[in-house]
């Protein structure tokens, strides 16, 4: 993808979607966060936004009080930054929502979601196989009912829009994700979002579908790997690295993985601002039709 966006940066996403109470998956969540510290350094996190969306500094005192925030019953939201013009920014961002709380009681899908951003930079330097290793450290401690990793369009997404010329280079390099993780958690439930470079699979649809022999049967594309986490959790890793595809990459593993998983995909009925339906909706299913 061209690198002229004014808002936006083509980096490394790292997602997981987790349909349990909150008081369930803190420690979990505080775990992966520890991990992604020491994988980047204690420096590569240094802004918070507080309570009046406002960026604050980093320091210990706010350490103890993002902590704190992690263990809050109902719904905890903590995003994490680096004070560093894109692409160059690490992110860390988890949106807690406990699903026995009166509140979301008419949201079947709602479910907590926490990403991990990675500047492409860092992949470079440290290689794709680092940024693998990574992910699975993430992985290790969420009971999660599905994920994923792979290149990714983020910068100000959160709080401003698309802009019309990040949607065509969207269309013309299909292995780029875009996501607005908010929207998402609200109604991802345990269904997948497919395909990325990597796909954790959790129950109930990793059972559902009879797990990773299942997996092993469907998925012939030479590169293509997959990989028992434990007896409820799995990862396909399609190639040695993140592609994003185009007219002379075409990204066969990305196809056949969709068509495979399609019975429990997700469709996401909202689109990130300013992502006209007409554009949206045929892209979300561009490794279908």
């Amino acid at each position: 993808m061209r690198r002229s966006r004014a808002v936006t940066q083509e980096d490394i996403s790292i997602c997981f979607y987790l349909p349990s109470p909150t008081a369930e998956i803190a420690q979990g969540i505080s775990l992966s966060l520890q991990s992604l510290v020491d994988a980047v350094g204690p420096h590569a996190l240094n802004y918070y936004f507080g309570e009046d969306g406002e960026p604050w500094e980093l320091d210990d005192a706010a350490w103890a009080t993002i902590r704190t925030k992690l263990q809050h019953p109902v719904s905890p939201s903590v995003v994490l930054f680096t004070d560093a013009p894109y692409p160059e920014k690490f992110e860390f961002e988890y949106q807690g929502k406990d699903l026995h709380a009166p509140i979301f009681r008419h949201d079947p899908g709602v479910v907590s979601a926490v990403r991990f951003v990675l500047p492409l930079s860092w992949m470079n330097t440290h290689g794709p196989d680092s940024v693998r290793k990574l992910a699975l450290a993430l992985a290790a401690p969420l009971p999660f009912s599905s994920g994923h990793a792979g290149l990714a369009v983020t910068g100000f997404l959160g709080v401003g829009s698309v802009t019309s010329e990040v949607v065509p280079q969207l269309i013309q390099y299909p292995g780029v994700d875009l996501m607005e993780l908010d929207l998402v958690s609200w109604e991802i439930g345990t269904r997948l979002r497919v395909p990325h470079w990597l796909t954790f699979i959790g129950d109930p649809a990793l059972s559902a579908m009879g797990g990773v022999d299942f997996l092993r049967s469907q998925l012939h594309t030479p590169g293509t790997t997959v990989e028992s986490l434990d007896a409820s959790r799995a990862v396909v890793t399609l190639g040695p690295a993140p592609l994003a595809g185009g007219p002379d990459q075409p990204l066969p593993a990305y196809r056949e993985l969709a068509r495979v998983l399609e019975p429990w995909a997700f469709h996401a009925t909202r689109r990130p601002a300013d992502f006209p339906d007409e554009d949206f909706f045929p892209w979300d299913r561009r490794f279908l039709d």
